[in-house]
């Protein structure tokens, strides 16, 4: 897992955007594990609402109990755009507690997660134009090989497009919040090493 850290932070280092606030070994693991705690939660919600035909990666598990029937309508609805709520927050807060420190780099990262959750959004309603241009090589690498199918069982719903933009925004006040005590263990560093 280090390593794969380590591999994010050389990448991040070359782009002209992060470079100036990233440090090498430096993460902001407060910011990752409150991603990850977020993406276990969307696991536990597609594991106990989702059923396995309808989730790619719900296929490794032999028990799926879906209690989406027992839900009212009202949570039905909620539910349906929960998940794409929790993507964005968890692989946004991820993202940017192992490649940004700044606004700007938080900016940016919400930014891309929220063009690339839209655009699998939006590509769900054109699933026609779409599918015809994924390449075939695709389907010889784990989770790539669920796009076509992605795109061709998946229905757009502009409510996910809120969610998108409320975990966007929801994201973003998560990495400010965080960021501070990611400054002060800084600051302190700094100024024990004068």
């Amino acid at each position: 897992m280090k390593e794969a850290f380590q591999e994010a932070r050389s990448i991040a280092s070359n782009i002209p955007l992060f470079h100036k606030e990233t440090k090498e070994g430096e993460v902001n693991f407060p910011q990752v594990l409150i991603g990850l705690s977020v993406l276990i939660l969307g696991v536990l919600f597609y594991h106990l609402f989702r059923s396995a035909d309808q989730t790619y990666f719900l296929k490794f598990f032999s028990d799926n109990p879906s209690l989406k029937d027992s839900l009212s309508p009202g949570y039905i609805l909620i539910g349906n755009s929960l998940p794409t709520f929790i993507h964005v927050v968890a692989f946004t807060v991820t993202t940017a507690g192992i490649i940004a420190r700044q606004k700007r780099g938080y900016v940016s990262v919400c930014l891309f997660w929220f063009a690339l959750d839209c655009l699998f959004e939006v590509g769900q309603g054109f699933d026609t134009i779409i599918i015809p241009i994924i390449p075939d090589w695709f389907s010889d690498f784990v989770f790539l090989e669920n796009t076509r199918d992605y795109f061709l069982h998946g229905r757009f719903d502009s409510l996910d497009l809120l969610s998108i933009a409320l975990g966007s925004l929801t994201a973003y006040i998560i990495l400010i919040k965080t960021r501070e005590s990611k400054g002060k263990n800084h600051e302190e560093r700094a100024i024990s090493n004068n």
